[in-house]
């Protein structure tokens, strides 16, 4: 890690904010920020005016500012960069994070400053991000480019990287609602030097990135990130979502980040190929991210359903067997302990459809114990006002369906999520019932797809895993 390039973008030794100003804005707000999240002792602003800001000095010029300051946020009008990129060539910074629009993304104008920009960059080897983004996030040591709210500081197993810059804040502002945490967040813009590949790069060995998802407009260089994607995701699992499937798609993402999206059938090719798993939809992604980060791979692609709705059941199979999983028999012992205590109208097979038998709470660790199981999958419906009545007398979901907690500590090696849909107090309560480390569906198809993806995943970097 210490040698990795891109590290000062994650653990400066000190942060120059270029454009610290005292009115509202990037430049007011982000310093404060990083005061909050303790970085106010290797923070240093700069502004023309000098003076004070959050009572702290502003330095007049960039070659004022003493070490070890090695990272530079830059926040000043696009025609302002360069000049800035000098000072910082003079000063020995090689690490900068531009945030100011106005460049590629809007013409060919842009375009041109943008080039001059990038040739100021190398000849001062400085490596940057941007421009065009809110940079970086480490929610390890609370560095932060970006003013966040404090959920969204809380520290996970999730890298982020995006393109646009709201995308990637506001999907920050989201996924804490899921208790899905992030370890890096980076947006990248316009992607004037440092790329989706060489974030990859940096995320495959950073320790503390379990799961990558990626937002992606057009790859900077198509051969390099098939050529990325080839090397990580063996090891770590890369989620993406594209836009620009369409050609009206495209000339979006053109005029967003000055992206060219190419196309999509290529794209589709070298993700099947490198073993990237590619989300239909934000939805999707975010259904992906809660699944692939809280679970194990599975070892085999045969799906066990336990569910008090049998529609629900039969709704999850067709997407399960559409997307490459089996549901198939019990075994005979487990098949024969649900007999003994079930009643005579339950017809006993996957998906086991309990009806409105009281038997949730014994079944469930049976199908999760069960040998000839992979993945489960648990449906838990009860109308709310029979949940009401329940509780007028005393009784609460944990009483019908168990500790499940518990029961899914009992086989930590498979993968498991559960389903509710219904009355969102319910959903509430089922997930603090499964706890964090079991995600929640409201929906049995969006469940079935996250989990085939998990097993296609699992099949692709252990081609043996199949049953």
């Amino acid at each position: 890690m210490s040698a990795n390039p891109l590290l000062p973008f994650f653990e400066p030794r000190g942060v120059i904010v270029v454009g610290a100003r005292r009115s509202l804005g990037f430049g007011y707000g982000i310093p404060l920020f990083l005061q909050k999240q303790g970085w106010g002792d290797r923070l240093y602003l700069v502004n023309p005016a000098g003076g004070e800001l959050h009572g702290q000095p502003v330095y007049l010029r960039v070659q004022d500012v003493p070490p070890p300051a090695d990272l530079a946020i830059v926040i000043v009008p696009a025609d302002e960069v360069p000049g800035v990129m000098q000072d910082l060539g003079e000063r020995g910074i090689q690490h900068c994070i531009i945030e100011s629009a106005g460049f590629a993304e809007t013409g060919e104008a842009g375009l041109i400053l943008q080039n001059k920009v990038a040739e100021i960059a190398r000849q001062n080897r400085i490596r940057v991000i941007g421009p065009n983004c809110v940079g970086v996030v480490n929610t390890g040591n609370k560095f932060c480019s970006v003013e966040l709210i404090d959920e969204s500081m809380v520290h996970g197993p999730l890298a982020i990287v995006a393109q646009s810059g709201v995308f990637g804040n506001i999907l920050l502002d989201h996924l804490h609602q899921y208790d899905l945490f992030v370890s890096k967040g980076i947006t990248l813009g316009n992607r004037l030097d440092v790329d989706e590949a060489d974030l990859l790069e940096y995320l495959h060995d950073d320790p503390s990135t379990k799961v990558i998802m990626l937002y992606l407009e057009g790859a900077a260089n198509g051969r390099r990130l098939k050529n990325t994607l080839s090397r990580v995701t063996p090891h770590k699992p890369v989620l993406i979502l594209k836009s620009g499937k369409t050609s009206a798609g495209k000339r979006a993402t053109a005029s967003h980040t000055g992206s060219l999206s190419g196309e999509d059938r290529i794209y589709e090719a070298f993700f099947r190929q490198t073993g990237t798993i590619r989300a239909e939809s934000l939805s999707h992604l975010i259904d992906l991210g809660r699944v692939f980060a809280t679970q194990p791979l599975p070892k085999g692609n045969r799906l066990g359903i336990i569910t008090s709705s049998g529609s629900l059941g039969a709704l999850a199979t067709d997407v399960a067997v559409t997307h490459g999983l089996i549901l198939p028999e019990l075994s005979p012992e487990t098949t024969q302990k649900i007999r003994e205590a079930s009643p005579e109208w339950m017809n006993i097979k996957n998906p086991l459809d309990l009806g409105p038998s009281a038997n949730y709470s014994r079944f469930l660790p049976l199908l999760l114990n069960d040998p000839a199981i992979d993945l489960v999958m648990a449906v838990m419906v009860i109308p709310y006002a029979v949940i009401r009545g329940f509780k007028a007398m005393g009784l609460q979901p944990k009483d019908w369906f168990g500790d499940i907690a518990s029961f899914r500590q009992q086989a930590p090696h498979k993968p498991m999520v559960l389903v509710v849909v219904g009355h969102p107090e319910f959903v509430e309560e089922i997930s603090e019932l499964g706890g964090p480390a079991l995600p929640v569906f409201t929906s049995p198809e969006s469940a079935a797809r996250a989990l085939a993806d998990l097993w296609r995943y699992a099949k692709r970097i252990k081609p043996g895993r199949v049953h």
